[in-house]
């Protein structure tokens, strides 16, 4: 416990370094689909379909686009109780618009991950699911980051998915 306590403010310190006031990367396609979003510095590209990491706080952005299904029927779907459901913890749910004018629902919700080191300690984590679309299909994007990352990354991944842009 006293190691944890002792490592923890240079684990912040470090992460600080890689936080960004503004997002200012090249648009990023997202191969098969008709989704273009601007991610933060630093994040990598995966070999996981549509998935993007930055290492330095395990932080990832998944993008789904699914045909066929109207933006705000799916919303309208997920509840706090639908979202217990699938061991998660709800938190908020918020609507808003992207930075191109289009609606879009952002909800946050927490979840635990066992880490795979000898203690199996149980890690914090916080999603925010974006939505966004039309009539025709659904724009889904998940970015999870670790919540002792909350104030180095969370607002530079909001402005991210705000950023996103897609073919009507």
């Amino acid at each position: 416990m006293r190691k944890t306590l002792f490592l923890l403010p240079f684990l912040i310190v470090s992460l600080c370094g890689f936080s960004q006031e503004n997002i200012d990367s090249v648009a990023y396609h997202v191969p098969g689909t008709n989704i273009s979003f601007l991610p933060p510095k630093y994040f990598i590209v995966l070999p996981q379909k549509n998935t993007l990491l930055h290492p330095p706080t395990s932080s990832t952005i998944q993008v789904n686009e699914i045909d066929g299904t109207a933006y705000s029927m799916l919303v309208k779907n997920i509840t706090p109780e639908y979202i217990e459901k699938q061991n998660a913890h709800f938190i908020s749910r918020k609507d808003t618009v992207t930075s191109d004018g289009k609606k879009a629902t952002l909800f946050l919700v927490s979840f635990t991950v066992e880490a795979k080191d000898s203690l199996h300690t149980q890690l914090a984590f916080e999603r925010y699911m974006f939505f966004t679309g039309n009539y025709q299909k659904t724009i889904w994007i998940n970015a999870n980051y670790p919540v002792i990352a909350r104030q180095v990354i969370a607002e530079t991944l909001l402005n991210s998915l705000l950023s996103v842009k897609f073919d009507d």
